[in-house]
Protein backbone atom coordinates (compact mmCIF):
# COMPACT_ATOMS: atom_id res chain seq x y z
CA UNK A 1 0.00 0.00 0.00
CA UNK A 2 2.86 2.69 -0.60
CA UNK A 3 2.95 4.65 -3.85
CA UNK A 4 5.13 4.15 -6.19
CA UNK A 5 7.27 7.29 -5.35
CA UNK A 6 8.20 5.93 -1.89
CA UNK A 7 5.65 7.84 0.00
CA UNK A 8 2.37 6.39 2.06
CA UNK A 9 -0.42 5.93 -0.46
CA UNK A 10 -3.50 6.98 0.62
CA UNK A 11 -5.31 4.07 1.07
CA UNK A 12 -3.37 3.38 3.72
CA UNK A 13 -3.39 6.69 5.45
CA UNK A 14 -7.39 6.16 5.60
CA UNK A 15 -6.80 2.84 7.18
CA UNK A 16 -4.68 4.40 9.84
CA UNK A 17 -7.59 7.24 10.10
CA UNK A 18 -9.94 4.63 10.54
CA UNK A 19 -8.11 2.86 13.52
CA UNK A 20 -7.93 6.28 15.00
CA UNK A 21 -11.20 7.08 14.74
CA UNK A 22 -12.45 3.86 16.55
CA UNK A 23 -9.93 4.34 19.09
CA UNK A 24 -10.58 7.70 19.84
CA UNK A 25 -14.61 6.49 20.26
CA UNK A 26 -13.22 3.95 22.33
CA UNK A 27 -11.58 6.24 24.68
CA UNK A 28 -14.22 8.02 24.71
CA UNK A 29 -16.43 5.28 26.04
CA UNK A 30 -13.41 4.32 28.71
CA UNK A 31 -14.18 8.01 30.25
CA UNK A 32 -17.93 7.70 30.57
CA UNK A 33 -17.67 4.76 32.53
CA UNK A 34 -15.98 6.77 34.90
CA UNK A 35 -19.82 8.49 35.30
CA UNK A 36 -22.00 7.70 38.03
CA UNK A 37 -25.14 5.34 36.57
CA UNK A 38 -28.00 6.09 38.95
CA UNK A 39 -29.72 2.87 37.06
CA UNK A 40 -27.64 -0.47 35.57
CA UNK A 41 -29.37 0.24 32.09
CA UNK A 42 -27.48 2.71 30.95
CA UNK A 43 -24.04 1.15 31.74
CA UNK A 44 -25.20 -1.82 30.48
CA UNK A 45 -26.07 0.29 26.86
CA UNK A 46 -22.36 1.19 26.85
CA UNK A 47 -21.40 -1.62 27.34
CA UNK A 48 -23.12 -3.43 24.15
CA UNK A 49 -21.42 -0.23 22.52
CA UNK A 50 -17.84 -1.20 23.88
CA UNK A 51 -17.59 -4.64 22.94
CA UNK A 52 -18.88 -4.04 19.15
CA UNK A 53 -16.20 -1.24 18.60
CA UNK A 54 -13.34 -3.67 20.69
CA UNK A 55 -14.57 -6.35 17.61
CA UNK A 56 -14.18 -3.76 15.12
CA UNK A 57 -10.34 -2.49 16.51
CA UNK A 58 -9.13 -5.98 16.40
CA UNK A 59 -10.67 -6.19 13.09
CA UNK A 60 -9.14 -3.36 12.01
CA UNK A 61 -5.90 -3.93 13.64
CA UNK A 62 -5.62 -7.36 12.31
CA UNK A 63 -5.94 -6.36 8.76
CA UNK A 64 -2.45 -7.05 7.01
CA UNK A 65 -0.34 -4.77 5.27
CA UNK A 66 -0.90 -6.24 1.67
CA UNK A 67 -4.69 -5.50 2.25
CA UNK A 68 -6.45 -4.12 -0.76
CA UNK A 69 -8.09 -0.78 -2.00
CA UNK A 70 -11.44 -2.30 -2.17
CA UNK A 71 -11.66 -3.51 1.07
CA UNK A 72 -10.45 -0.94 2.61
CA UNK A 73 -12.72 1.22 0.99
CA UNK A 74 -15.44 -0.96 2.62
CA UNK A 75 -14.07 -1.18 6.01
CA UNK A 76 -13.83 2.29 5.95
CA UNK A 77 -17.52 3.13 4.83
CA UNK A 78 -18.82 0.94 7.57
CA UNK A 79 -16.37 2.40 9.95
CA UNK A 80 -17.73 5.73 9.24
CA UNK A 81 -21.55 4.66 9.48
CA UNK A 82 -21.25 2.49 12.35
CA UNK A 83 -19.46 5.79 14.36
CA UNK A 84 -22.11 8.11 13.12
CA UNK A 85 -25.04 5.65 14.08
CA UNK A 86 -23.58 5.68 17.67
CA UNK A 87 -22.11 8.94 18.47
CA UNK A 88 -25.75 10.20 19.15
CA UNK A 89 -26.46 7.44 21.50
CA UNK A 90 -23.27 7.93 23.34
CA UNK A 91 -24.52 11.59 24.29
CA UNK A 92 -27.50 10.32 25.10
CA UNK A 93 -26.12 7.47 27.44
CA UNK A 94 -23.88 10.76 29.38
CA UNK A 95 -26.72 13.14 29.39
CA UNK A 96 -28.92 10.15 31.79
CA UNK A 97 -26.60 10.40 34.49
CA UNK A 98 -27.73 14.22 35.21
CA UNK A 99 -28.53 14.82 38.14
CA UNK A 100 -31.48 16.97 36.49
CA UNK A 101 -33.13 13.83 35.50
CA UNK A 102 -36.13 12.81 37.82
CA UNK A 103 -34.23 9.18 38.25
CA UNK A 104 -37.28 8.37 40.38
CA UNK A 105 -39.14 7.30 37.70
CA UNK A 106 -36.53 5.08 35.71
CA UNK A 107 -38.21 2.20 37.85
CA UNK A 108 -41.74 2.49 37.30
CA UNK A 109 -41.17 3.20 33.31
CA UNK A 110 -39.45 0.38 33.07
CA UNK A 111 -41.62 -1.61 34.62
CA UNK A 112 -44.31 -0.67 32.21
CA UNK A 113 -41.48 -1.27 29.12
CA UNK A 114 -41.36 -4.95 30.46
CA UNK A 115 -44.66 -5.41 30.96
CA UNK A 116 -45.54 -3.99 27.19
CA UNK A 117 -42.77 -5.32 24.94
CA UNK A 118 -40.99 -7.85 26.96
CA UNK A 119 -39.33 -9.19 30.15
CA UNK A 120 -36.05 -8.23 29.10
CA UNK A 121 -36.32 -4.71 27.63
CA UNK A 122 -33.86 -1.96 29.14
CA UNK A 123 -35.21 1.67 29.49
CA UNK A 124 -32.29 4.83 29.67
CA UNK A 125 -34.21 8.06 30.30
CA UNK A 126 -32.20 11.37 29.30
CA UNK A 127 -33.09 15.05 29.31
CA UNK A 128 -32.62 16.32 25.48
CA UNK A 129 -32.42 19.56 23.82
CA UNK A 130 -35.39 19.16 21.74
CA UNK A 131 -38.68 20.66 22.05
CA UNK A 132 -41.04 17.68 22.91
CA UNK A 133 -39.73 14.04 24.27
CA UNK A 134 -38.84 11.71 21.39
CA UNK A 135 -37.40 8.08 21.68
CA UNK A 136 -34.99 6.10 19.82
CA UNK A 137 -36.65 3.12 18.34
CA UNK A 138 -35.94 -0.61 19.65
CA UNK A 139 -34.04 -1.18 16.09
CA UNK A 140 -31.04 0.44 17.59
CA UNK A 141 -28.19 -2.05 15.74
CA UNK A 142 -26.33 -2.45 18.80
CA UNK A 143 -29.01 -1.96 21.09
CA UNK A 144 -31.99 -4.19 20.02
CA UNK A 145 -33.28 -4.39 23.85
CA UNK A 146 -33.30 -0.86 24.48
CA UNK A 147 -36.08 1.52 24.95
CA UNK A 148 -34.21 5.27 24.75
CA UNK A 149 -36.71 8.06 26.16
CA UNK A 150 -35.36 11.60 26.08
CA UNK A 151 -37.36 14.60 27.32
CA UNK A 152 -36.57 18.09 26.75
CA UNK A 153 -33.88 19.52 29.18
CA UNK A 154 -35.68 22.76 30.38
CA UNK A 155 -38.35 19.96 31.65
CA UNK A 156 -36.02 17.22 33.16
CA UNK A 157 -37.27 17.58 36.68
CA UNK A 158 -41.14 17.88 35.69
CA UNK A 159 -43.11 14.54 36.98
CA UNK A 160 -46.13 16.41 34.88
CA UNK A 161 -44.67 15.74 32.14
CA UNK A 162 -44.25 11.76 32.85
CA UNK A 163 -47.30 10.87 30.33
CA UNK A 164 -46.06 11.87 27.38
CA UNK A 165 -43.34 9.23 27.98
CA UNK A 166 -46.25 6.74 27.49
CA UNK A 167 -46.53 8.04 23.40
CA UNK A 168 -42.83 7.86 23.23
CA UNK A 169 -42.76 4.11 25.14
CA UNK A 170 -45.34 3.63 22.46
CA UNK A 171 -43.37 3.61 19.12
CA UNK A 172 -41.22 0.62 20.61
CA UNK A 173 -44.33 -1.20 21.25
CA UNK A 174 -45.53 -0.56 17.82
CA UNK A 175 -42.57 -2.12 16.45
CA UNK A 176 -42.33 -4.85 18.56
CA UNK A 177 -46.12 -6.01 18.14
CA UNK A 178 -45.48 -5.22 14.83
CA UNK A 179 -48.80 -3.55 14.62
CA UNK A 180 -48.13 -2.52 11.06
CA UNK A 181 -48.54 -5.18 9.53
CA UNK A 182 -51.92 -5.92 11.58
CA UNK A 183 -53.42 -2.92 10.07
CA UNK A 184 -52.26 -2.69 7.20
CA UNK A 185 -54.48 -4.64 4.92
CA UNK A 186 -57.11 -3.12 6.21
CA UNK A 187 -56.04 0.45 5.82
CA UNK A 188 -54.97 -0.86 2.17
CA UNK A 189 -58.50 -1.02 1.58
CA UNK A 190 -59.29 2.28 3.33
CA UNK A 191 -56.70 3.83 0.75
CA UNK A 192 -58.60 1.98 -2.01
CA UNK A 193 -61.71 3.51 -1.37
CA UNK A 194 -60.80 6.84 -0.44
CA UNK A 195 -59.32 7.23 -3.93
CA UNK A 196 -61.68 5.85 -5.57
CA UNK A 197 -64.71 7.90 -3.90
CA UNK A 198 -63.13 11.09 -5.49
CA UNK A 199 -62.59 9.95 -9.12
CA UNK A 200 -62.01 13.65 -10.16
CA UNK A 201 -59.04 14.58 -7.49
CA UNK A 202 -58.20 11.31 -8.33
CA UNK A 203 -57.74 12.25 -11.84
CA UNK A 204 -56.52 15.85 -11.28
CA UNK A 205 -53.80 14.52 -8.77
CA UNK A 206 -52.55 12.13 -11.50
CA UNK A 207 -52.26 14.40 -13.81
CA UNK A 208 -50.60 17.13 -11.97
CA UNK A 209 -48.25 15.38 -10.04
CA UNK A 210 -47.33 13.06 -13.00
CA UNK A 211 -47.94 9.77 -10.98
CA UNK A 212 -49.34 6.71 -11.60
CA UNK A 213 -51.84 5.15 -9.93
CA UNK A 214 -49.48 2.62 -8.23
CA UNK A 215 -47.49 5.28 -6.91
CA UNK A 216 -50.30 7.04 -5.79
CA UNK A 217 -51.17 4.51 -3.57
CA UNK A 218 -47.62 3.68 -2.42
CA UNK A 219 -47.52 7.62 -1.36
CA UNK A 220 -50.56 7.17 0.51
CA UNK A 221 -49.77 4.32 2.15
CA UNK A 222 -46.61 5.93 3.69
CA UNK A 223 -48.18 8.65 4.70
CA UNK A 224 -50.94 7.28 6.24
CA UNK A 225 -49.16 4.40 8.07
CA UNK A 226 -46.71 6.91 9.71
CA UNK A 227 -49.62 8.59 10.94
CA UNK A 228 -51.46 5.75 12.41
CA UNK A 229 -47.83 5.23 14.23
CA UNK A 230 -48.38 8.46 15.75
CA UNK A 231 -52.06 7.74 16.78
CA UNK A 232 -51.40 4.39 18.01
CA UNK A 233 -48.73 5.73 20.27
CA UNK A 234 -51.36 8.85 21.80
CA UNK A 235 -54.02 5.65 21.86
CA UNK A 236 -51.05 3.76 24.50
CA UNK A 237 -50.40 7.17 26.59
CA UNK A 238 -53.71 7.66 26.48
CA UNK A 239 -54.43 4.00 28.18
CA UNK A 240 -52.12 4.32 30.37
CA UNK A 241 -51.75 7.56 32.26
CA UNK A 242 -55.88 8.55 31.42
CA UNK A 243 -56.57 12.11 31.67
CA UNK A 244 -52.78 12.96 32.60
CA UNK A 245 -51.77 12.35 29.23
CA UNK A 246 -53.89 14.34 27.96
CA UNK A 247 -53.33 17.05 30.23
CA UNK A 248 -49.68 16.63 29.21
CA UNK A 249 -50.25 16.92 25.45
CA UNK A 250 -52.24 20.24 26.21
CA UNK A 251 -49.36 21.78 28.28
CA UNK A 252 -46.72 20.70 25.09
CA UNK A 253 -48.83 21.47 22.28
CA UNK A 254 -51.67 23.92 22.81
CA UNK A 255 -53.40 25.81 21.10
CA UNK A 256 -52.41 23.27 17.67
CA UNK A 257 -51.89 24.63 14.62
CA UNK A 258 -48.63 24.99 13.08
CA UNK A 259 -46.82 23.75 9.58
CA UNK A 260 -48.46 20.36 8.36
CA UNK A 261 -45.99 17.11 8.49
CA UNK A 262 -47.08 14.44 6.12
CA UNK A 263 -46.40 11.92 8.97
CA UNK A 264 -48.67 13.49 11.34
CA UNK A 265 -52.75 13.95 11.36
CA UNK A 266 -53.65 17.46 11.27
CA UNK A 267 -53.80 18.91 14.96
CA UNK A 268 -57.22 18.94 15.37
CA UNK A 269 -57.87 15.03 13.69
CA UNK A 270 -55.39 14.16 16.36
CA UNK A 271 -57.38 15.45 18.92
CA UNK A 272 -60.29 14.25 18.01
CA UNK A 273 -59.26 11.15 18.01
CA UNK A 274 -58.02 11.38 21.46
CA UNK A 275 -61.04 12.40 22.53
CA UNK A 276 -62.90 9.82 20.67
CA UNK A 277 -60.72 7.07 22.95
CA UNK A 278 -61.08 9.26 25.80
CA UNK A 279 -65.14 8.77 25.20
CA UNK A 280 -64.21 4.70 24.92
CA UNK A 281 -62.81 4.56 28.11
CA UNK A 282 -65.12 6.58 30.06
CA UNK A 283 -62.33 9.01 31.16
CA UNK A 284 -63.59 12.62 32.78
CA UNK A 285 -62.56 14.85 30.01
CA UNK A 286 -63.00 18.53 31.35
CA UNK A 287 -64.81 20.29 27.93
CA UNK A 288 -62.95 23.24 27.67
CA UNK A 289 -59.54 21.32 27.70
CA UNK A 290 -58.97 21.76 23.55
CA UNK A 291 -61.19 24.65 23.11
CA UNK A 292 -59.86 26.78 20.16
CA UNK A 293 -57.26 24.33 18.93
CA UNK A 294 -55.81 25.45 15.99
CA UNK A 295 -55.68 22.94 12.90
CA UNK A 296 -52.70 22.09 11.41
CA UNK A 297 -51.35 24.56 7.69
CA UNK A 298 -51.06 22.60 4.84
CA UNK A 299 -50.04 25.63 3.00
CA UNK A 300 -46.81 25.08 0.25
CA UNK A 301 -47.58 21.61 0.78
CA UNK A 302 -46.51 19.71 -2.44
CA UNK A 303 -48.07 16.85 -1.50
CA UNK A 304 -51.31 18.26 0.35
CA UNK A 305 -54.18 17.26 -2.30
CA UNK A 306 -52.13 13.17 -1.74
CA UNK A 307 -52.52 14.09 1.62
CA UNK A 308 -56.22 14.50 1.90
CA UNK A 309 -56.56 10.72 0.19
CA UNK A 310 -54.21 9.54 3.21
CA UNK A 311 -56.68 11.33 6.03
CA UNK A 312 -59.54 10.22 4.59
CA UNK A 313 -58.33 6.55 4.77
CA UNK A 314 -56.54 7.15 8.74
CA UNK A 315 -60.16 7.96 9.65
CA UNK A 316 -61.63 5.10 8.65
CA UNK A 317 -58.71 2.84 10.05
CA UNK A 318 -58.45 4.70 13.81
CA UNK A 319 -61.00 2.82 15.31
CA UNK A 320 -59.81 -0.91 13.80
CA UNK A 321 -56.40 0.44 15.79
CA UNK A 322 -57.92 1.63 18.87
CA UNK A 323 -59.12 -1.80 19.31
CA UNK A 324 -56.07 -2.96 18.47
CA UNK A 325 -54.58 -0.84 20.74
CA UNK A 326 -56.31 -1.01 23.92
CA UNK A 327 -56.90 -4.70 23.51
CA UNK A 328 -53.02 -5.47 23.36
CA UNK A 329 -52.65 -3.39 26.54
CA UNK A 330 -55.41 -5.09 28.35
CA UNK A 331 -53.57 -8.43 27.63
CA UNK A 332 -50.67 -7.39 29.27
CA UNK A 333 -52.91 -6.18 32.29
CA UNK A 334 -51.97 -2.48 32.26
CA UNK A 335 -53.70 -1.55 35.48
CA UNK A 336 -55.80 1.57 34.42
CA UNK A 337 -56.40 4.66 37.33
CA UNK A 338 -58.92 3.47 39.78
CA UNK A 339 -60.36 6.73 40.38
CA UNK A 340 -60.61 6.30 44.68
CA UNK A 341 -56.88 6.12 44.98
CA UNK A 342 -56.75 9.07 42.86
CA UNK A 343 -59.09 10.91 45.06
CA UNK A 344 -57.28 9.55 48.00
CA UNK A 345 -53.85 11.28 46.76
CA UNK A 346 -55.75 14.23 45.78
CA UNK A 347 -56.59 15.00 49.69
CA UNK A 348 -53.01 13.87 50.46
CA UNK A 349 -51.90 16.80 48.04
CA UNK A 350 -54.38 19.13 49.48
CA UNK A 351 -52.86 18.42 53.17
CA UNK A 352 -49.25 19.40 51.57
CA UNK A 353 -48.21 15.88 52.21
CA UNK A 354 -47.26 12.69 49.87
CA UNK A 355 -49.39 9.97 49.68
CA UNK A 356 -48.42 6.58 51.61
CA UNK A 357 -50.37 3.90 50.69
CA UNK A 358 -49.06 3.69 47.16
CA UNK A 359 -50.36 4.13 43.60
CA UNK A 360 -49.51 3.59 39.97
CA UNK A 361 -47.22 6.09 38.53
CA UNK A 362 -50.59 7.30 36.11
CA UNK A 363 -52.50 8.16 39.32
CA UNK A 364 -50.23 10.20 40.80
CA UNK A 365 -49.37 12.48 38.02
CA UNK A 366 -53.35 12.20 37.29
CA UNK A 367 -53.84 13.75 40.52
CA UNK A 368 -50.72 16.23 40.72
CA UNK A 369 -52.38 17.40 37.28
CA UNK A 370 -55.78 18.12 38.84
CA UNK A 371 -54.17 19.78 42.06
CA UNK A 372 -51.89 21.97 39.23
CA UNK A 373 -55.22 22.76 37.26
CA UNK A 374 -57.70 23.01 40.19
CA UNK A 375 -55.30 25.80 41.06
CA UNK A 376 -55.05 27.62 38.24
CA UNK A 377 -52.16 26.27 36.60
CA UNK A 378 -49.46 27.63 39.44
CA UNK A 379 -47.93 29.70 37.19
CA UNK A 380 -46.62 33.62 38.73
CA UNK A 381 -43.59 34.08 40.69
CA UNK A 382 -45.73 34.09 44.17
CA UNK A 383 -47.07 30.33 43.39
CA UNK A 384 -43.42 29.06 42.56
CA UNK A 385 -43.00 27.25 45.27
CA UNK A 386 -46.23 25.95 45.49
CA UNK A 387 -46.10 24.16 42.33
CA UNK A 388 -41.87 23.03 43.25
CA UNK A 389 -44.06 21.87 46.23
CA UNK A 390 -46.50 19.71 44.38
CA UNK A 391 -43.82 18.48 42.01
CA UNK A 392 -41.60 17.08 45.51
CA UNK A 393 -45.25 15.45 46.81
CA UNK A 394 -45.12 14.02 43.52
CA UNK A 395 -41.57 12.40 43.16
CA UNK A 396 -41.98 11.55 47.24
CA UNK A 397 -45.40 9.90 46.40
CA UNK A 398 -43.70 7.73 43.67
CA UNK A 399 -40.51 6.68 45.95
CA UNK A 400 -42.88 5.40 48.50
CA UNK A 401 -44.98 3.14 45.97
CA UNK A 402 -41.77 2.23 44.98
CA UNK A 403 -40.55 1.02 48.61
CA UNK A 404 -44.00 -0.42 49.61
CA UNK A 405 -43.43 -2.40 45.86
CA UNK A 406 -40.36 -4.14 46.49
CA UNK A 407 -41.16 -4.74 50.38
CA UNK A 408 -44.01 -6.23 49.25
CA UNK A 409 -42.11 -8.68 46.51
CA UNK A 410 -39.69 -9.59 49.39
CA UNK A 411 -42.04 -10.37 52.63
Amino acid sequence: MSSTNGATSATKLRLASARRRVRTFLDQISQLEASDFPHADGREALEYIKQHFLIRQNTLDSLPASVSEEVVREVCTNTTAALARNTDVLGFILRSTNVRNAFELHFPLKRLVEQVISPKARLVMSSEWNFVPFTYPMNLYLLPEFVLVGGPAPESGNVLIVPLAGHEIGHSAWSAHEIKDLIQGELTNAIDEAIAANPSDRDRVLKELTLGIDHLQNTCMFMAIRQLEEVFCDLFGLFVFGESYLFAYEYFLAPGGGIRATGYPSATDRVQYLLDAAAVLKLRVDPDLFAGWQPSNNRNNPHADVLAFADVAVARTVPSLRMLAFDLLKKKKVQRNRPKVVQRIMDAFNGHIPDGEGASLAEITTAGWRYLRGRGGLSSAEERLEHDMLNELMLKSIEVSEFRLRVSANA
